[in-house]
């Protein structure tokens, strides 16, 4: 699977998300997803790469361990958007 940051999908709710954050940890492929049309609705997903699907997370402790992970691809994609903006200038 090849899901970036700013990437689209939908769910099996037929809910559209935005892939808002991307983060590796233990060897795992995380997203945070925030509904398009509800920015209150977010998930904690994982990838499956047998199935090539997105499958979401309900552990609270692997939730907690990833958000700051996902915090910092949140400041690392804001930084890379400010200087695509200014190269392209």
């Amino acid at each position: 699977m090849n899901i970036d940051i700013y990437d689209q999908i939908t769910l099996s709710d037929n809910q559209v998300y935005l892939i808002a954050g991307k983060t590796n940890y233990l060897n795992k492929v995380y997203y945070f997803l925030v509904d398009i049309k509800d920015t209150h609705n977010i998930k904690y997903c994982e990838e499956n790469i047998k199935n090539h699907s997105v499958v979401e997370i309900s552990d609270s402790q692997l939730k907690q361990k990833l958000l700051p992970l996902f915090l910092k691809s949140f400041q690392s994609s804001s930084a890379d958007m400010m200087l695509k903006e200014i190269e392209d200038k």
